[in-house]
């Protein structure tokens, strides 16, 4: 399983704002029915990561059709294949709990 971080910034729109793109994202991750958090600065992921993958180009592609000129799309995948752990095990774990 693998847990993504993902963040999508939209460059080249008419006006600074980036909610509504945000916003379109995040309802293409809750169709997928993948496991998500939103945070202030991207989104994390759990799943197949060959699923989330498929999702972020989905998400991509999606900002080009609303009008974007170009896109910054940063990705950070931490995959174990020894140990099943979820966002909020691995979240526990670093501040102690």
């Amino acid at each position: 399983m693998a847990i993504v971080d993902i963040s999508v910034v939209p460059i080249g729109t008419n006006t600074p704002s980036v909610s509504s793109f945000v916003r379109e994202a995040v309802n293409l991750i809750k169709k997928s029915g993948l496991k998500y958090q939103v945070n202030p600065m991207g989104t994390t992921i759990e799943g197949d990561l060959v699923k989330i993958l498929d999702l972020v180009k989905v998400i991509h592609q999606q900002f080009f059709t609303l009008g974007c000129q170009r896109i910054l799309t940063t990705i950070r995948i931490d995959e174990r294949i020894d140990k099943y752990q979820t966002m909020e095990e691995k979240v526990k774990k670093a501040i102690g709990e």
